[in-house]
């Protein structure tokens, strides 16, 4: 048995079935997502500084990530990106510039641990769907892995993020309606391929858990008291999430912040679990399309993740969004609109008290502003509106 089958394997969130890490799939035999778990006892790590590598990408954690070889790491550079600590509005705010990553946003850590996995078990073909962001992260580290990709996609995505799909040879198929039918028909598709779904395959959140690690690393061990994470499908929050829990788990850190989910009007549906119909419409732009997501397969994780860490969930609108990212490019970083929901719901989070002063709170920014261009120059005149 190899060493990474000691530290990692597969485990359904719903039913407790394990299965090998090498097992070609991507949800249960029940029907439900799958989990990597990573056994803490399997690892003796004393300090931080054990578990990274002097490589300057996610990868310097590769200890800590379900690939058994390194000759099979699809890599573009991703992670290691910067962070900006800043005192706004009586807090201590952590940015984490992940829309820096090589295709524009945090999509490409799970994008680069996902398709590795898919190298070592030898899948040659894949279907996925996707807003635009993750579709473009799997299409590119799809090509560089050299295997052949079809993403769907909402007609309605913006056209930047649908060029860069086909622009890395990925074959692109738009879909007319909401966002549950390009689900529909990618399932259809996946009976003839391998589904790498981002909504679904754990290898994806193995990636993003890296974001948790390297904010430890970079503020030297220090755990921020809350995140606010924009929440679509849910795999960034439970990524974050993952993160931290396993640096506390391996007792190289003491606690895991308050993780605080931030969802957009019309697509509410952690706050309707929890607390009973939101209600409202989706507007007639959906600005925040990259959590646009009427029903997340993770749900309940993603509740569950929410109460045990004692977090909430907060609801921004188009009109907040346009605020939040007018001041954030104010501060110079130029995001789209879906990033911009972290400090709309900063100030929501302020004003209702759940967010206190003097607290210091972890703001990940997504997706870089270019991805969404065509959107935002369709609303310049409320952008520039004074």
């Amino acid at each position: 048995m190899s060493k990474v089958n000691e530290i990692f394997t597969l485990m359904c969130s719903h039913c407790g079935r394990r299965y090998d890490l090498n097992s070609k799939i991507w949800r249960c035999q029940c029907g439900k997502p799958i989990d990597v778990i990573l056994n803490a006892k399997a690892i003796e790590f004393k300090e931080l500084k054990d578990i990274r590598t002097w490589d300057f990408t996610m990868w310097r954690y590769v200890k800590l990530l379900p690939i058994a070889s390194p000759d099979n790491i699809i890599t573009l550079g991703e992670g290691w990106t910067p962070i900006i600590i800043k005192r706004l509005y009586g807090v201590e705010i952590i940015f984490k510039l992940d829309y820096l990553n090589p295709t524009g946003s945090f999509k490409d850590r799970g994008a680069s641990c996902l398709i590795s996995h898919l190298v070592e078990i030898g899948i040659d073909s894949i279907v996925e769907d996707s807003s635009g962001n993750a579709g473009a992260a799997i299409a590119a580290y799809s090509s560089v892995a050299g295997i052949k990709c079809k993403v769907f996609v909402p007609a309605s995505a913006p056209e930047g993020k649908k060029l860069q799909i086909r622009s890395y040879g990925a074959e692109l198929v738009e879909v007319p309606g909401n966002r549950a039918k390009v689900s529909e028909e990618a399932l259809k598709e996946s009976k003839r391929t391998y589904y790498a779904s981002h909504m679904w395959n754990p290898f994806f959140i193995e990636g993003i858990k890296t974001i948790s690690y390297e904010c430890v690393e970079q503020l030297k061990g220090y755990v921020p008291d809350v995140v606010l994470v924009p929440v679509g499908s849910g795999g960034l929050l439970l990524g974050i999430y993952k993160g931290f829990k396993e640096l506390m788990e391996l007792g190289l850190i003491n606690s895991v912040p308050r993780m605080i989910a931030i969802q957009a009007q019309g697509f509410t549906p952690i706050y309707d679990y929890m607390y009973g119909n939101y209600g409202g419409s989706p507007p007639n732009i959906v600005l925040a399309d990259g959590i646009a997501i009427p029903s997340p397969p993770r749900l309940e994780q993603l509740v569950k993740v929410i109460r045990e860490t004692k977090g909430d969930v907060i609801i921004v609108n188009n009109d907040e969004i346009i605020k939040a990212f007018k001041e954030l490019a104010k501060l110079g970083f130029f995001v789209e609109p879906t990033s911009a929901t972290v400090l709309a719901a900063l100030w929501k989070g302020l004003e209702s008290k759940l967010i206190e002063k003097g607290e210091s709170v972890f703001l990940p920014l997504t997706g870089i502003g270019l991805k969404a261009i065509d959107k935002l120059t369709k609303i310049s005149d409320r952008i520039f509106r004074n």
